[in-house]
C-alpha cells in the first residue's frame, strides 16, 4: 500500500481504517511498518477535526487486540502450530527461549519493554502465549508498552506534521 493509497483510504473511513491497520500491524501481518504508519496516522490526524487522545486510545486498544489473536494461537495452539508456521528453526527456538527467560525474569515488565523494541514488540505475543503468561498480565503489561509505542509515533506525526510534509 503506498501511502497516496493510504491517505485516499483514511479520508474515506476515518478511524475505521486505523484501528483496521493498527490492528493487522500486531498481528504481524505484512505491509502494515508502524514506523511508517502510526507517523502518518498523526499528521492525518492533524489535518483532520478528530481527536489525537482518541485515536490514541483506540490504537492501544487495537493494538492489545492484534497481539491477543496471535497471543491465544500460541497459548492453545502451543508448539504445533509453531512448528507449522516456522518449522524447526532454532534461531525462532532460541528467540523463544530467550524471550521466555526474559519475560519471566521480569515478572511481565519485560513484556511491556519489549513492546517499546522494533521487531520484538509485535513478535513478543508468541513467547507470551506460548509460556502462557496469564492473560491479565499479558493485556495489562501489553497495553502499557503499546500505549508508549503508539502515543510516541502517532504524536510524532501530530506535532511534527508540517515539517515532515514540507520533506516530500
Amino acid at each position: 500500500m503506498t501511502a497516496d493509497q493510504f491517505f485516499s483510504l483514511f479520508h474515506q473511513y476515518g478511524l475505521i481504517l486505523v484501528c483496521a491497520v493498527i490492528f493487522c500491524e500486531y498481528m504481524n501481518l505484512p505491509g502494515f511498518p508502524a514506523g511508517v504508519i502510526m507517523p502518518a496516522v498523526g499528521v492525518l490526524i492533524a489535518q483532520s477535526e478528530l481527536s489525537l487522545l482518541l485515536t490514541i486510545v483506540l490504537s492501544v486498544v487495537c493494538g492489545v487486540g492484534g497481539s491477543l489473536v496471535i497471543y491465544g494461537l500460541c497459548y492453545w495452539g502451543g508448539e504445533p502450530i509453531m512448528e507449522k508456521v516456522f518449522g524447526k528453526s532454532e534461531k525462532f527456538r532460541s528467540f523463544v527461549r530467550r524471550c521466555h527467560e526474559y519475560i519471566d525474569a521480569q515478572h511481565g515488565r519485560g513484556l511491556a519493554l519489549c513492546r517499546i523494541i522494533p521487531v520484538l514488540r509485535t513478535i513478543v505475543s508468541i513467547p507470551a502465549g506460548l509460556i502462557r503468561m496469564p492473560v491479565r498480565w499479558f493485556i495489562g503489561w501489553s497495553a502499557l508498552g503499546i500505549a508508549v509505542w503508539n502515543t510516541a509515533l502517532i504524536s510524532c506525526g501530530y506535532f511534527f506534521g508540517d515539517k515532515i510534509l514540507s520533506m516530500f
